[in-house]
């Protein structure tokens, strides 16, 4: 056989080769991932959410443009994917025709902070407003920078600019056609507890740090409400200082979140630091039980507070303080009276002017007298035999 024949035959096999192994790679890279999503449709309501009737770029554009001129896609995915429990975490996962219209697209391959493919309805405006201007605000322990340059100061008050209220909507439009199923998977559904661990001085030790790491930024380093995010909350964050939490009700809470404000459901801790958190914020509010109680001794003042409640209160927080489900509705849903108790001077405050945020208004025309008689009757609404003091 000629010489030059057996020194091309390595060659044209390495050529068969190379070219085998590239129409393979071409079949699984791109025809077989084609095959995979043809037929898949988008909902028949998609429209460019890019573009408003006229052509023009709408808020989401606008934040969108936002997000990739702060890079914000280097820490952040937008890339549910099918392995490892990502459902579970982040909720369903990602589909082709949700990046349809992103030019280009944010998939993102690093997950320094949580992917943001379903962050669509999984917390309120409001909470990312104050994470924007201070993560630490939201999130104690986050590395995400601040950016202060999205706000305005007015006097003493930071207030977003239009740039951050577009960055936003934009947050809240990823994953928008699967809201139903994460708000499911975020705010679980209405708990019973019915009752507590025997609380110990290490619960106490443990519920504190707790809370310091992940309360502290809304509710304030005392549990007054004034935390870091306080420019940005409405509702504002509760003052535990000023009303009674049984332990099972802060569980609760807790565990649900509170949709509707900027509390989220702190679910994915553990039981046992659920409860940790529960004594301590218990504790925050435990002097203000016996002042309430003492007001809601007060017969004649009861009597004429029960007149006043069932003509302007009883249609939202139910007869007897037990909200009704049509109320549920309601985001955040008013409160259960059998569940709690106030200081009486916030709960006259309330009364008065209403709670900001929420669909309580305030009532002017009372008299002094007669919200006094609320707050006695409203007090007489716990239910002190099922959340006997220990």
């Amino acid at each position: 056989m000629n010489k030059d024949v057996k020194a091309e035959r390595p060659m044209f096999v390495l050529l068969v080769a190379g070219l085998g192994f590239f129409l393979l790679s071409f079949v699984a890279m791109g025809v077989f991932p084609w095959l995979s999503v043809d037929g898949i449709k988008p909902p028949e309501e998609m429209e460019n959410p890019y573009k408003d009737a006229d052509g023009k770029p709408t808020a989401v554009a606008r934040g969108r443009e936002t997000y990739i001129h702060e890079g914000c896609w280097h820490c952040h995915s937008q890339f549910v994917r099918p392995v490892a429990n990502e459902e579970f975490r982040y909720g369903p996962r990602s589909q082709a025709w949700e990046a349809m219209f992103d030019v280009p697209q944010l998939y993102g391959t690093r997950r320094i902070g949580p992917d943001l493919s379903r962050e669509a309805g999984r917390r309120s405006d409001d909470w990312h407003l104050a994470h924007l201007w201070n993560p630490r605000a939201t999130v104690p322990g986050s590395v995400m920078p601040k950016y202060p340059w999205l706000f305005e100061q007015q006097g003493e008050t930071w207030v977003p600019t239009e740039q951050a209220t577009d960055l936003v909507a934009y947050l809240q439009y990823l994953g928008i056609y699967y809201k139903p199923d994460v708000r499911a998977q975020v705010w679980p559904s209405r708990v019973t507890v019915s009752g507590s661990p025997q609380p110990t001085a290490l619960q106490q030790g443990r519920g504190e740090e707790l809370f310091q790491h992940y309360c502290s930024g809304c509710h304030g380093e005392t549990g007054n409400g004034v935390g870091m995010a306080k420019d940005f909350l409405k509702p504002s964050a509760s003052n535990l200082t000023a009303r009674y939490l049984p332990r099972e009700e802060v569980f609760r809470i807790l565990f649900m979140g509170s949709d509707g404000s900027a509390m989220p459901s702190f679910a994915e801790l553990t039981e046992k630091d659920l409860w940790a958190i529960s004594l301590y914020v218990h504790g925050l509010g435990k002097s203000q039980r016996a002042p309430a109680l003492e007001m809601a001794a007060k017969a004649e003042s009861r009597e004429r507070g029960a007149r006043l409640y069932k003509d302007k209160c009883q249609m939202c927080h139910g007869e007897g303080g037990l909200v009704p489900p049509s109320m549920e509705n309601l985001k955040p849903s008013p409160k259960h009276f059998r569940d709690r108790l106030y200081e009486p001077a916030y709960l006259a405050g309330v009364i008065r002017n209403g709670r900001p945020g929420t669909a309580m208004v305030g009532f002017t025309a009372f008299s002094d007298p007669e919200v006094q008689d609320l707050v006695a009757y409203i007090s007489s609404l716990f239910d002190v035999t099922r959340y006997k003091e220990e």
